[in-house]
């Protein structure tokens, strides 16, 4: 238990940089926590309440774990070099106009567009968020970028991607059709703070060699849309943690007899 409660407080302490300026507070909540729920099992020691205690621990740990996956330090990003390509991910758009978060990606995006002596190409990728729209984020985004002064035949529209999955692989179709050379294109994909982890992650599993780019989130939206990542990481490791968690379960009855 307080080797759990030792990998607790370091992966706490490392997430610091993306979800609290104050470490302190954050790994006294969980010490405070864990040493409580270690206390009770230990005056009662009751089977039931110890085994609770091991459920509980084990399951904050592989929940903080996951968490971990979110920790981004911007530092860590290196420089990004010339490339061939910049794709920009979308972003659910429920209206006409484009989301705060999406605006921010598209800044980034020509921001980045214009640091570079040989302009490359921008990809904005991204369907229908809705049905009730006729308009795809794509095509939002296209929108945006040409009232910023982006000339139109540098934009490519991908406008099938549902989901973060499909924004890389339906973007490397695009580029695969576009690209004329025998080398192989340099990439920049860009996309918001809280969303370089997992977007590394399928980009590292679909076997694409890409730089990223991180675009800020502002603060009264970072959080809602950390823990959207905090779930779709849940979501897209879930028979990995059912067979953590009947592991755990098994042992916890075990512990019962």
């Amino acid at each position: 238990m307080l080797i759990v409660t030792a990998i607790e407080i370091i992966i706490i302490y490392n997430m610091r940089y993306a979800y609290s300026r104050l470490p302190i507070f954050a790994i006294g909540v969980s010490v405070i926590t864990i040493t409580l729920f270690y206390a009770i099992s230990t005056i009662t020691l009751d089977k039931y309440v110890r085994a609770y205690t091991f459920n509980f621990a084990t399951i904050d740990l592989i929940l903080l774990v996951i968490m971990y996956q979110l920790k981004y330090d911007l530092k860590n990003l290196p420089a990004a070099k010339q490339p061939d390509y910049l794709v920009v991910l979308g972003n659910k758009c429920m209206s006409q106009h484009i989301t705060p978060i999406l605006i921010e990606r598209l800044n980034k995006a020509i921001s980045l567009y214009k640091r570079f002596d040989k302009k490359p190409k921008i990809i904005v990728t991204g369907g229908k968020s809705s049905v009730t729209l006729d308009v795809t984020e794509a095509e939002l985004m296209k929108k945006y970028l040409l009232s910023q002064g982006i000339a139109e035949n540098v934009i490519l529209i991908e406008d099938e991607a549902i989901n973060t999955v499909q924004n890389l692989e339906y973007s490397a179709i695009e580029i695969h059709q576009d690209w004329q050379k025998n080398t192989r294109p340099r990439v920049i994909i860009v996309t918001s703070d809280y969303h370089i982890p997992r977007t590394k992650w399928h980009a590292k599993k679909l076997g694409l060699k890409v730089q990223l780019a991180s675009a800020k989130t502002l603060t009264l939206l970072k959080r809602p849309a950390m823990f959207r990542e905090f779930t779709a990481i849940i979501w897209y490791h879930r028979y990995s943690l059912l067979t953590l968690l009947g592991m755990d379960f098994v042992f916890s009855l075990s512990m019962c007899m």
